[in-house]
């Protein structure tokens, strides 16, 4: 029999592994709790967290858990500033999108909602469309109730000082095995400062004394307890910010006594708060200056604008209180910030005024109310057409006074386009480029009169 010229191949078994299999699991871990943490916050609701934890890492691929970070964390800003000295590489890291709507955890949830004319119900929250309790569905017994407005929700149970704490998890590639302290540097929404300052004036109102805190205001969702707490003042330009939570704490407040030294910092100036105290969610002041004797130089002042046409309408014109605080003998840089006015001992509110950043050794001016007794009525007395974008007009202004000591009243009037004064009764005082200052006296209970003429041209 003839043999055909097939032949049998010997059978291979080829055996591929499961996909499971392919490579050892990544390695888990947690990092501790914060040995260290440094915080700058910035004067635009905005600061730089700079946390150092210790962590046991195996070599090669591994997973970091970073547990109870502020629920307004930016993750997207995440860095590890000493991955070369720790011996790990940062690959990336998964995190929760920040939320947007406290309320939506509560759908599902038994709730207490106590209305503001009295009076209170069990419900449950069904859905959730907004960001206030007039836009939440709920169930009360058989009934549905779709808002609540002005109402608040209380969450039985819930815990006192509970927190919105997030976590990331960290993608590493560890070089060794073996414990070692992780830097990680990210920024932090919701939370910022403010500057504000006490002007306690003497009897006469030409002294006083300036004291000033800051405002720490902790919105982040969590608790700091920074080792290294600095302010930073400055106008920092911002992209867009990222979404933020619209829940507000509490507020509560907290003094600590202790007085920030300031420093320059590139473009800006930052504080150094000695002996930093925890940051709670809520309010926290620290010492921005001791209590400093300035000199206060007072006056008076009328503003009035330019009436382009004939037959002008008399115009009353308020009397603004001005002090001008002498503040060349503080050696302290004065951030920007809200200043209040005290007077008859600090008894009294004055008013209140805002300031910009100010260097050290700089006066400052603040204007901070009406005068009570002071009037000023302005009224146009004649009006020609000089050309065809050009006229001249001519203006009274009437000061009376009820004190019983004479005074100045500054009066500043602000003109349009090309201008010229042609005469006055007062001499004047160029102030800027649109800004004519006229230096009245006033006697004492009595009435004074500035008359002007001025000629303006506006347009090509």
């Amino acid at each position: 029999m003839k043999r055909s010229g097939f032949r049998a191949l010997p059978l291979v078994l080829l055996v591929v592994p499961a996909a499971g299999h392919a490579r050892a699991a990544e390695n888990e871990t947690a990092a501790g709790a914060a040995v260290r943490q440094e915080l700058v916050v910035t004067n635009q609701n905005l600061a730089v967290v700079l946390e150092t934890r210790r962590a046991d890492l195996p070599s090669g691929a591994v997973s970091l858990s970073w547990a109870n970070l502020p629920a307004s964390a930016r993750t997207e800003t995440w860095s590890v500033t000493n991955g070369r000295e720790a011996g790990v590489r940062l690959l990336g890291l998964t995190a929760p999108f920040p939320t947007g709507n406290p309320l939506s955890d509560l759908v599902g949830r038994r709730v207490r909602v106590e209305r503001p004319g009295g009076g209170s119900a069990e419900a449950e929250v069904v859905s959730v469309g907004g960001a206030t309790p007039d836009q939440v569905l709920f169930r009360e017994g058989a009934d549905l109730v779709y808002g609540e407005p002005g109402a608040r929700l209380v969450v039985p149970g819930a815990g006192e000082g509970a927190t919105r704490a997030g976590r990331v998890v960290l993608r590493l590639e560890s070089g060794r095995s073996g414990a070692r302290e992780i830097a990680a540097r990210y920024l932090v929404g919701d939370i910022g400062w403010q500057a504000n300052y006490a002007l306690t004036l003497a009897a006469d109102e030409k002294s006083g004394r300036l004291e000033g805190w800051f405002t720490v205001d902790n919105r982040a969702g969590a608790v700091f307890a920074p080792t290294r707490l600095r302010l930073l003042a400055g106008t920092l330009r911002t992209a867009p910010a990222a979404p933020k939570p619209a829940f507000r704490a509490a507020e509560s407040m907290a003094v600590a006594q202790s007085v920030a030294v300031s420093e320059a910092a590139s473009e800006s100036r930052v504080y150094e708060i000695p002996g930093p105290a925890r940051l709670p969610e809520g309010r926290t002041t620290f010492s921005l200056a001791e209590d400093a004797e300035v000199p206060i130089a007072k006056s008076y002042v009328a503003r009035g604008s330019y009436w382009f046409g004939e037959q002008a309408e008399s115009q009353t014109i308020p009397v603004g209180v001005i002090y001008k605080v002498g503040a060349k003998n503080l050696a302290a840089a004065l951030p920007a910030g809200v200043v209040r006015v005290y007077t008859e001992g600090g008894t009294l509110f004055g008013g209140e005024d805002s300031i910009a950043h100010t260097p050290e050794r700089t006066d400052f001016e603040i204007e901070t109310s009406e005068a009570f007794d002071l009037t000023a009525k302005r009224r146009q007395t004649s009006f020609t057409q000089v050309g065809p974008r050009e006229t001249e007009s001519a203006w009274e202004v009437t000061l009376a006074s009820r004190k019983k000591e004479p005074v100045t009243i500054l009066v500043r009037d602000t003109f349009p386009g090309d201008w010229k004064l042609v005469e006055s009764s007062v001499p004047a005082t160029k102030t800027s480029a649109r800004v004519l200052e006229f230096a009245v006296p006033v006697p004492a209970g009595a009435e004074a009169k500035l008359t002007y003429r001025v000629r303006v041209r506006v347009g090509r």
